[in-house]
């Protein structure tokens, strides 16, 4: 497309958000031209891998209602893709350091969106979950409908299926400068793009391609560690049939953590259990090279106090990033100074379940739609102080 001829929008960052937008912009009608500066299902941002856990707990109900239509959407990229990328083994929440009669905002979420849940004490767990040790106080909350997605064949179908609708799709192409305009053009390294509206996706990169159109998120990024633990006592069963997700949270914050688990669904025989945080780096390039094990130091000693069966020390070691806003909400506005310009950032490492509804609120800001979903905690404005009076 030249300038004379746009693309209705250009999506730049092919990850599960990038495509998920196009996917729905393509579905609109909308030509729509998709840039990655990587191969298609590369391993260097936030989205690659086997699985992610998917559910509804939040203790924000506006979360918890853009799941309700993420997990319908999942279910038409299913039916539209033919592929299976659900796979549904419910979900523990294990809540450590309760107190008596503690009701976590979790629950309260779940039940004022009418979501089935079940709270379990120490005595249920342990009767329910043979794998783990559970003592002290801790509770449990379970949701059924929780499970995992097959993360590499999801983005995989949702790529397909927006090149099915009519899209473009370039990769390997890192874009050198945007200029913005009422047609917006986009260069890279093999040549000049033009489109009426621009997505911006491209997570651990963000402030890298908005400083230079004047925006500087308060984003930071983490390295963050992805540990498969070896299962060594065959009596003791992790697979998807049997076991839960899990996602592990401290409520009193005097031991402020919070680690996650999936079952046996990737490689044979491992465990996936992982601390929810990392190292702060400077730059997506500094991910493989940063100094810092304490993550795996804690999974090491959670491993040995509440998990029956596992190897002491993780057997397969990958990485991935975050990019975090200061309240861990996502960025999903126009830029301030450049309308036709929408921004999805700081997807925290809670975003891949969000994918099919943050593509969809995405592709309603570049076509001039109003969302159906509250959109005030997704504000860049939420992130300038107002100025004093005095």
């Amino acid at each position: 497309m030249s300038r004379h001829h746009p693309f209705d929008v250009i999506v730049v960052g092919a990850g599960i958000q990038g495509s998920c937008t196009a996917y729905q912009l393509a579905k609109r009608g909308q030509r729509t031209l998709l840039i990655e500066q990587f191969d298609r299902l590369h391993t260097r941002g936030s989205s690659h891998g086997a699985s992610r856990i998917t559910r509804f707990a939040y203790v924000e109900p506006y979360y918890v209602a853009m799941m309700k239509d993420a997990f319908r959407m999942w279910e038409t990229i299913e039916r539209e893709s033919g592929k299976k990328i659900f796979k549904q083994t419910g979900i523990l929440n294990v809540l450590h350091n309760c107190s008596k009669g503690f009701v976590h905002p979790v629950e309260a979420s779940l039940r004022e969106e009418g979501v089935p849940y079940d709270v379990l004490d120490v005595k249920e767990l342990n009767e329910r979950f043979p794998q783990m040790k559970f003592d002290g106080k801790v509770q449990g909350i379970y949701e059924k409908f929780a499970g995992v997605l097959r993360a590499d064949l999801a983005r995989e179908s949702v790529q397909n299926l927006f090149l099915r609708f009519g899209g473009t799709m370039r990769t390997n192409e890192a874009v050198v400068e945007i200029v913005p305009g009422s047609v917006i053009r986009v260069s890279s390294r093999k040549g000049d793009y033009f489109g009426k509206k621009l997505v911006l996706t491209v997570g651990s990169w963000a402030n890298r391609v908005l400083k230079p159109l004047g925006l500087d998120l308060p984003l930071t990024v983490f390295r963050t560690r992805v540990l498969y633990w070896k299962i060594t006592d065959e009596t003791v069963d992790y697979g998807a049939e049997s076991f839960p997700t899990l996602a592990g949270f401290d409520v009193s914050k005097v031991d402020d953590f919070h680690y996650y688990g999936l079952p046996v669904l990737e490689y044979p025989g491992l465990f996936k259990l992982c601390y929810h945080d990392g190292a702060l780096i400077d730059s997506p390039e500094q991910r493989d090279s940063v100094s810092y094990d304490d993550d795996i130091s804690f999974i090491k000693g959670l491993v040995q106090r509440q998990f029956k069966g596992l190897s002491p020390s993780p057997a397969i070691i990958e990485n991935c990033m975050y990019t975090r806003t200061p309240d861990d909400n996502y960025v999903l506005d126009c830029h301030p100074l450049h309308h036709n310009i929408v921004i999805g950032a700081g997807f925290s490492g809670h975003g891949f379940k969000m994918g099919p509804i943050v593509g969809s609120i995405l592709a309603d800001l570049a076509t001039d739609c109003k969302p159906k979903h509250n959109m005030d905690p997704f504000k860049i404005s939420r992130f300038t102080k107002p100025k004093s009076s005095l």
